[in-house]
């Protein structure tokens, strides 16, 4: 009876051992990749939301060279290239678990769009170019009025960059109500490129 309590204690011993032993063991590192959004960012962290998830994620740089005291603090470069970033990219991100997440690598997929951008390229968007052919029925020193085949009234067509010196001609000899081709430019507006008389009335 004793031998068997000897025995069923060694075996409770050894488990609890076992036990402590794995308590110790570091956790196992994880990691991944990610592709997202930067979402917010400071002098040493990043937030990226991920694709399909709700909200944006915490990464810091790695710490590199042991305690403050020693020297150590957040990876040098990482910062820096966290500063450069900027808030709406989209980047991919490669990131490992040590005490949190921490980010090994990021690579910038497409940069945010600045408001001066969106505006250029709704600019370029608008710049469509085209000939009419029509009236003048109305002129200034810096504009041309053309009542163009097949509308139904007449649209302002100003100077691009000031005209040329053929254009400035163009207006200046041209009588009201001539039957005229007007190449044209569309940057915010019409604009007359070039003037051609088709017929005098």
């Amino acid at each position: 009876m004793f031998a068997r309590l000897q025995i069923h204690f060694a075996v409770l011993v050894s488990v609890g051992v076992s036990l402590a032993a794995d308590e110790k063991k570091e956790p196992a590192e994880r990691g991944g990749t990610v592709v997202g959004v930067i979402t917010a960012k400071g002098e040493n962290f990043l937030e990226v939301k991920a694709d399909g998830e709700e909200k944006g994620r915490r990464y810091v740089p790695e710490w590199v060279g042991g305690a403050p005291a020693q020297g150590g603090g957040p990876n040098k470069e990482m910062v820096k290239i966290i500063k450069d970033l900027q808030v709406g990219s989209r980047v991919k991100l490669e990131w490992k678990f040590e005490e949190r997440a921490r980010v090994i690598k990021v690579e910038v997929l497409q940069k945010p769009e600045a408001k001066g951008d969106e505006k250029r390229q709704e600019d370029r968007k608008e710049e469509k170019k085209g000939t009419a052919v029509g009236t003048l029925t109305a002129k200034g020193d810096n504009w041309v009025e053309l009542k163009a085949d097949g509308e139904e009234k007449a649209r302002r067509y100003v100077l691009h960059f000031g005209g040329t010196k053929e254009l400035l001609a163009a207006i200046r000899d041209t009588p009201v109500n001539s039957r005229v081709r007007v190449d044209w430019i569309h940057v915010e507006r019409l604009r007359v490129l070039k003037m051609e008389v088709v017929k005098q009335p």
